[in-house]
């Protein structure tokens, strides 16, 4: 699985580095997979799996699967 951080959200990532590979043995929930690289859920606004926006909540994913993650935007 193949997961890119966008935006600061690379500063939670290991080595600081935009794309994350991971090998999964089985099927994971998303915001069990952040939790154990690091990245607080509250800070992912935007979650793209194999080139389709999805939720966070409930979202599973396998070793094929390409996930992009994003911030919210903020400022004025």
């Amino acid at each position: 699985m193949i997961l890119y951080a966008g935006g600061y959200l690379t500063f939670y990532t290991p080595n600081q580095k935009p794309e994350v590979e991971q090998v999964l043995p089985s099927p994971i929930e998303l915001r069990m997979l952040l939790t154990e690289i690091g990245i607080p859920e509250a800070e992912v606004q935007l979650v793209i799996l194999n080139g389709e926006i999805v939720d966070l909540k409930g979202t599973q994913v396998q070793n094929q699967d390409v996930v992009k993650i994003f911030p919210g935007v903020d400022g004025g």
